[in-house]
């Protein structure tokens, strides 16, 4: 009876365990069935509706591309990205709309981007149980993201600005990059938001400005107020109570503080403006504490849409920075080494150029603009009849023959008839000093050594007539010389130098130069150096970004 009894349990939990397995896998594939049918269903609704689909506006927003995503999905053959089995947005789908909602990280404006009317149509397709109309609009919302996704993507490449011909004298870089197939691309393998960040410039310095920048967000104020700085010599007092209040506005300083580390603030505050650390308030510290801290991030924002202009670089050039006043030397994309410069004063701008450096040349003869020869010379030739000897200038016709400047009625010769060429023979008191660079050009710009040495130690260093004086400009010959194995080496120079005679020395191989304009830069830490606007090309570039200026 035992026996009968326990068989009779065991019986009994074995066919109650076995229900309730069934019941379980039941339940399991009922759930499974149903994400299946949503998305099956969302597909099937989406292929068949494209024709209305594909229109715009969608939930009032308007797309001027419509054929990027048009040839993006039928490439899918019309499957859904953005959206997951349960008709909600998938994790690409809120990483994308998180990316555009932080894209002032990037330079870029949110504003570009209608993030209200998305997050509104993404909350409404949560909100929303009929399935029906829920496929309606996760198709309009996929359709809509994948079409910003291609935007931004082209905004981060590329930049805002349609034509940049008034901001740059560069040819901008052609976009070539098909975005659809892009897209698809970056769908089949799976890695959506990683290669949309890949589709920013690859220049280290861009690279370092953006995580500047998303630093600087995170620790300056955003402020549109500014503080007018005197310089100390006007009136010390005044000047160093200004001061105060603008380091405090820029948040080197605080209110407990402003006295016993003004010095060191102030310091630190003319390191990360490229001025001499001195904690003394003189005219160029004081003309950079009078911006606001809005347009110190502006010009963040601004320079990294001119990157976004650019070619990418060659890895081993020569690199200057108008308003940082360096040349930074480059072999296989690690800088080198670095040497200061002075560049064209705001009336004789130094354009920017990409070019190729071709010649080095000792004792170089300085043959003068014309501009230059009947704005500046030929005045001092009528003051003084010696000017001429004494400075080693020659004056040639157009055809080269020497002319007895004392044959010459200076008195009669005017800047409309003033048909010579003026020369200086070569030498220390030679206005491009004892070297000279060449990559030629239509503007006649080129880099070259100087007698007036003093200007080197200067903050602010824009004086020459739109050529590029470089300091320690043999040093920057020899290790050319070096690097290009040429037959010809520092000690030809010298030689050409100590013989008085000009040598031109021809590069076996061309070296990429750049000299380009940009306000900001950054370590790869994203430490941030302000530079001056020294052109004041910063604010037209505000104005067609849609900035505030203050």
């Amino acid at each position: 009876m035992k026996k009968i009894l326990l068989y009779t349990i065991v019986i009994f939990a074995l066919f109650s365990c076995a229900k309730k397995t069934n019941k379980t896998v039941k339940s399991e594939n009922t759930i499974a069935i149903s994400k299946t049918d949503f998305k099956a269903g969302l597909h099937q609704y989406f292929a068949s509706n494209q024709d209305t689909i594909f229109t715009s506006p969608i939930a009032d927003i308007d797309m001027d591309s419509l054929q990027w995503v048009k040839d993006f999905y039928k490439e899918i053959n019309y499957s859904t990205v953005w959206i997951n089995d349960s008709i909600q947005l998938n994790q690409n789908g809120n990483r994308l709309l998180q990316q555009l909602h932080q894209s002032k990280n990037y330079g870029l404006d949110a504003r570009l981007y209608p993030l209200d009317k998305l997050r509104e149509l993404s909350l409404k397709l949560s909100e929303t149980e009929e399935v029906e109309k829920r496929y309606a609009i996760a198709s309009q919302m996929d359709v809509l993201l994948s079409y910003f996704y291609m935007v931004h993507g082209k905004h981060l490449n590329y930049g805002i600005l349609e034509s940049i011909e008034k901001h740059t004298t560069v040819p901008r870089k052609l976009f070539t990059i098909n975005l659809p197939n892009y897209l698809k691309q970056a769908y089949e393998a799976d890695s959506i938001m990683e290669r949309l960040y890949d589709l920013q410039p690859k220049h280290n310095e861009y690279h370092n400005l953006q995580k500047g920048l998303e630093k600087y967000l995170t620790t300056a104020s955003l402020s549109t107020e500014k503080v007018s700085v005197v310089n100390f010599r006007k009136d010390s007092i005044k000047s160093k109570a200004q001061a105060k209040k603008a380091l405090i506005l820029h948040q080197y300083l605080s209110e407990e503080n402003k006295d016993s580390l003004f010095v060191v603030a102030l310091e630190k505050f003319q390191k990360e403006h490229a001025l001499k650390p001195d904690g003394v308030v003189g005219s160029n510290t004081a003309k950079a504490l009078s911006i606001s801290p809005n347009e110190y991030y502006q010009r963040l924002v601004v320079d990294l849409e001119r990157w976004r202009w650019k070619e990418t670089f060659s890895p081993t050039r020569i690199y200057v920075n108008i308003p940082s006043y360096e040349l930074q030397l480059f072999k296989n994309n690690n800088l080198v080494d670095k040497h200061i410069v002075v560049v064209g004063s705001y009336r004789n701008q130094t354009p920017e150029m990409v070019d190729s450096l071709t010649y080095v040349i000792s004792y170089p003869y300085w043959n003068v603009p014309r501009k230059i020869s009947v704005k500046e010379i030929l005045g001092k030739i009528k003051r003084d009849s010696t000017y001429l000897s004494r400075n080693g200038y020659e004056i040639m016709t157009k055809d080269r023959q020497t002319v007895d400047p004392t044959s010459v009625d200076w008195e009669s010769v005017n800047s409309r008839n003033f048909n010579y060429l003026i020369r200086q023979g070569g030498g220390n008191s030679n206005a491009l000093g004892l070297v000279k660079f060449i990559f030629p050009n239509k503007d006649a710009i080129y880099l070259h050594d100087t007698p007036s040495k003093h200007f080197f130690k200067k903050e602010r260093r824009a004086y020459s007539h739109g050529c590029v004086r470089v300091q320690n400009a043999l040093k920057l010959a020899e290790y050319l010389l070096d690097e290009d194995e040429n037959k010809y080496d520092i000690e030809a120079v010298n030689s050409s130098i100590k013989k008085k005679t000009e040598k031109w020395i021809r590069l076996n191989n061309k070296v990429s130069i750049y000299l380009q304009y940009v306000t900001t830069a950054a370590d790869n830490l994203g430490n941030i150096t302000f530079y001056e606007d020294v052109y004041k090309l910063d604010k037209p570039l505000m104005k067609d970004l849609a900035l505030t200026i203050n």
